[in-house]
């Protein structure tokens, strides 16, 4: 029964159904994704097609966005050179207030001066000092006659203040301070012209006859019997009076308080009183004459001007070795901000490099604008924003203000004019080291020699 309402089609596909014709094929036209509508045509190898322009303007956002990741680096090394550079300065400053106070120079005047000065002396050095006669053994020689006076005549002192107590027991060895300035200023008073007549009797070439009446005559009669010229660097003429006067009270002073106190010992010690009288007044004079013997001049400008050179170039070397320091810390920060601008620059630059070389890729695949590339740019621009990688094809620029900024910096401040700067400043400090030992004569802003030391 079915049979007869099967219906039977004479069609070449061999089914029992009729054929469908298929929908024509959608598209979506030309997008990114999708060959170009138009025909390629070939171009010339200084020009960029569509797709080579939209590349390069990607590189050269994703190079712009990569720059920020290193501006914290190149801010820290960038701050940490400028410290050291102001570090840097601030030493070879140091070194040109050296230079203009012309202290190594003066000092080395003064030490050649007082070597010119002394170079007839012979084997009797004016500037030898005796290891007895050192500062330190004088002022504790004065000392212990000051003490021993003291308290040898702390008792009459006591004995003169009438009391027992105490208090006055320790009173009476306060004239111990006025006995060693005592001491201490007669000695240094008889020193000066002790020292000024024995250099004035040095320098004579000629000295007369002297006899007993002369003697005698110039003593009680006439000191001088001539006029006498001081000649110009020259010590001045001793003065006698002030320092012997002076002298010869403070030891009657300490021989009358010595006869007082002898006067208090025992009837059957009386032959010693003046034995003790005796014996105060010689270390009281010895302790003068100690002081009075020590006083040299000579040796004292010696040492003083020893002292400065030994100093100034002290303080020259110690100077010198911290900015030698100060400058190698700093080309060490400047090395530092160089590979971090040379990074800085590597990283960006790879976006741009990655983008060239894909667009070359490609050019010799479709083979558009020949099989030949073009030549590279050889160039020396340190400017990351405008380089090229092919001669005549220029991508798009850079906005890398941060790189321009950090390479102006490392340019105007290389370790170069550091050094050179430095470089300048020893040979101008060494040449007045040469300056002051070739001339023996000082500078007339010096001051010229100390008094007294010719």
């Amino acid at each position: 029964m079915t049979d007869n309402l099967v219906r039977h089609h004479d069609s070449g596909n061999g089914r029992r159904y009729p054929s469908v014709q298929c929908p024509p094929l959608l598209t979506l036209g030309a997008t990114r994704l999708a060959e170009p509508v138009a025909t390629p045509e070939p171009y010339r190898p200084d020009q960029l097609s569509h797709t080579e322009s939209a590349r390069l303007v990607q590189a050269k956002a994703d190079a712009e966005e990569a720059l920020t990741a290193y501006h914290q680096r190149l801010k820290t090394a960038g701050d940490r050179m400028v410290d050291a550079w102001h570090r840097a300065k601030l030493g070879l400053h140091r070194l040109e207030v050296l230079l203009a106070e012309r202290e190594l120079g003066a000092a080395a005047r003064q030490e050649r001066l007082v070597e010119s000065d002394h170079a007839a002396d012979g084997v009797e050095d004016r500037r030898y000092r005796p290891g007895w006669q050192h500062p330190a053994f004088v002022w504790t020689v004065i000392l212990l006659s000051a003490v021993y006076d003291t308290v040898f005549l702390a008792e009459s002192f006591r004995d003169a203040l009438d009391s027992g107590g105490s208090v006055e027991y320790w009173v009476a060895f306060l004239p111990g301070a006025g006995i060693f300035m005592a001491l201490t200023l007669a000695g240094y008073w008889l020193g000066v012209p002790l020292f000024r007549h024995r250099a004035r009797a040095e320098r004579r070439r000629w000295r007369g006859q002297l006899g007993w009446r002369i003697l005698l005559r110039r003593v009680f009669v006439m000191w001088r019997p001539e006029d006498e010229e001081r000649q110009p660097g020259e010590l001045p003429w001793p003065s006698w009076v002030l320092p012997v006067g002076f002298a010869t009270l403070v030891v009657g002073v300490l021989a009358l308080w010595a006869k007082l106190r002898g006067s208090h010992l025992d009837p059957h010690q009386s032959d010693l009183k003046w034995p003790l009288v005796g014996l105060l007044v010689l270390l009281s004079v010895s302790a003068i004459a100690f002081k009075a013997g020590a006083h040299n001049p000579a040796a004292d400008r010696a040492k003083r001007v020893g002292l400065r050179r030994r100093d100034v170039t002290r303080r020259y070397d110690r100077l010198k070795a911290r900015s030698e320091k100060q400058l190698a810390e700093h080309e060490k920060a400047w090395q530092e901000l160089h590979l971090a601008v040379e990074d800085a620059v590597t990283g960006v630059w790879r976006h741009v490099t990655d983008a060239w070389t894909e667009i070359a890729e490609g050019r010799a695949r479709h083979g558009l604008t020949g099989m030949v590339a073009p030549g590279f740019v050889t160039s020396a621009d340190t400017d990351a924003s405008t380089r090229a990688l092919f001669a005549g094809l220029a991508g798009p620029s850079l906005r890398l203000e941060t790189l321009r900024v950090t390479q102006d910096l490392l340019d105007r401040h290389r370790p170069e004019m550091l050094s050179a700067e430095q470089t300048a400043l020893t040979e101008q400090l060494n040449a007045q080291l040469d300056a002051a030992t070739v001339d023996p004569w000082p500078d007339p802003t010096d001051g010229g020699p100390a008094t007294g030391q010719h």
